[in-house]
């Protein structure tokens, strides 16, 4: 037995009224929750090669060290050489350090190595031109 009213089933009332129900409910909860959450927030991702690129301009930045020690503060053409060459260690190292490092230990880094640069392209300055 069918029980009709207005000539319309019931049941085919109760089916599309539920229907209707559901899909106003659920992408609304779903748009809510999406909202509510919070944002991700991903690891940053180091480029591959940084752990090895980070040593070997920090070993290249120490040889280029020793070698400006080693020569003293004697003016002349050999040590202007090894000052360009220190500064371009140090510029490379700034440059990795720049892409493989992140947070503060990327600022004091790259702050270091900043001062570094403007210190040598004084050096230079003053000795070789």
């Amino acid at each position: 037995m069918q029980v009709m009213v207005g000539g319309h089933s019931v049941l085919k009332r109760f089916v599309r009224a539920f229907l209707a129900f559901v899909g106003i409910i659920v992408p609304g909860t779903f748009a809510l929750a999406l909202l509510i959450a919070p944002p991700a927030h991903p690891e940053p991702v180091q480029p591959s090669g940084c752990e090895r690129g980070l040593a070997d301009v920090n070993a290249n930045v120490a040889a280029m060290q020793a070698r400006i020690k080693k020569l003293g503060m004697v003016a002349g053409p050999e040590t202007c050489t090894a000052a360009q060459l220190y500064f371009l260690e140090v510029v490379k190292a700034r440059a990795v350090a720049a892409l493989c490092k992140s947070g503060a230990d990327r600022e004091r880094e790259l702050g270091r190595l900043d001062a570094d640069v403007e210190h040598i392209n004084g050096v230079i300055a003053v000795g070789c031109l």
